[in-house]
């Protein structure tokens, strides 16, 4: 699946969390189903610990270039 593909569907699948995971089950099955949850729970996982190490990145340049100016 292609990124712009799954990111298609891991968004239409968050907005309408409860229904698509009914009609998943239905539509794709218990193994396909299982499959598409273990990689979005990853790629949200992914997602959040970039975030955070971004963040990391941006508070320690901000410390370290405002400890210029009170040293």
């Amino acid at each position: 699946m292609g990124f712009i593909k799954f990111w298609i569907f891991s968004t239409l699948f968050f907005l309408t969390f409860p229904l698509s995971l009914i009609l998943s089950l239905i539509f794709l099955g218990i193994k396909e189903t299982k499959q598409f949850m273990v990689v979005l729970i990853s790629d949200f996982l992914q997602t959040i610990l970039f975030i955070f190490i971004i963040l990391t990145i941006i508070i320690i340049f901000i410390v370290d270039y405002l400890s210029k100016f009170f040293s």
